[in-house]
C-alpha cells in the first residue's frame, strides 16, 4: 500500500501512542470488554513471544503484506519471514516504556473484539479471514481518518512493522545501509611492535 506517513505526529518511542483521553477512554472500554468476555485470548505459557499474544499475531499477520507490499517477503519464504517479523515486533515493543506498552495492549485487544473493530473502520471478520482489501481499506481508512486517534495509531503500527523489517539483515540492501559498523583493530606501527618484541624477549 502507498504509506505517506504523516511526519508531523509523533515518531518517538515515546510519542508512539500518546493519545487523548477520550481516545484511551475509548480504547481501556473495548479493552477491558474483551478481556471480561474472554475475547482477548492470553498469552501462552512458555511461549517464545514476551508481549504479543495469539489475536495480537494475527492482527500483525494481516496488516505486514499490505504496509511492506512488494518487499515482503523479500529473500525470506513467507513462514520464515512472518515469524521473525513477529518475533521482531514483540522484541520491539517489549522495549517501550511501560505506559506505551499499556496503551498498546488496549488497542490490541479493542481490535481483537469484532464490534469494537467495526466501529473502528475494520470488518466484523477474525483477522486472518479478512480479504487483502479489506486490511488495505482499514489502514488507509485510518490513515486518511480526521480524527487524530486514528491517524496516530496508523503511525503507531505502520512504523514498528517498517522499524521491524528494515532491521533484518536481508534489508539492509534495498536501504543502501551496509549494516552495522565492524570494529577493525588499531594498526602497530614496526617501531612499537619492534620494542614489544624486545622486552617480550627480555623478560623470557
Amino acid at each position: 500500500m502507498d504509506s505517506k506517513i504523516d511526519q508531523a505526529l509523533p515518531t518517538t518511542r515515546r510519542g508512539f501512542l500518546q493519545l487523548g483521553l477520550m481516545g484511551t477512554a475509548t480504547l481501556a472500554l473495548g479493552s477491558t470488554v474483551a478481556t471480561l468476555t474472554g475475547c482477548a485470548t492470553p498469552l501462552e505459557r512458555d511461549s517464545t513471544f514476551k508481549f504479543l499474544k495469539p489475536d495480537d499475531r494475527a492482527l500483525f499477520a494481516a496488516l505486514i503484506p499490505q504496509v511492506l507490499n512488494k518487499s515482503f517477503p523479500g529473500d525470506l519464504s513467507d513462514k520464515s519471514a512472518m515469524r521473525r517479523m513477529l518475533l521482531s515486533l514483540d522484541d520491539l515493543i517489549y522495549t517501550l516504556q511501560y505506559n506505551n506498552r499499556h496503551q498498546m495492549r488496549m488497542m490490541f485487544d479493542a481490535l481483537a473484539m469484532a464490534p469494537i473493530r467495526m466501529i473502528a473502520g475494520a470488518s466484523w471478520a477474525d483477522w486472518e479471514d479478512m480479504s487483502p482489501k479489506q486490511v488495505n481499506d482499514f489502514l488507509i481508512g485510518w490513515r486518511d481518518s480526521s480524527i487524530q486517534l486514528k491517524r496516530m495509531g496508523y503511525v503507531s503500527l505502520t512504523k514498528l512493522i517498517n522499524i521491524s523489517w528494515y532491521s533484518q539483515p536481508e534489508s539492509f540492501a534495498s536501504t543502501g545501509y551496509p549494516g552495522p559498523p565492524v570494529k577493525i583493530p588499531t594498526p602497530v606501527s614496526p617501531k612499537l611492535s619492534s620494542i614489544s618484541s624486545i622486552t617480550t624477549a627480555e623478560q623470557s
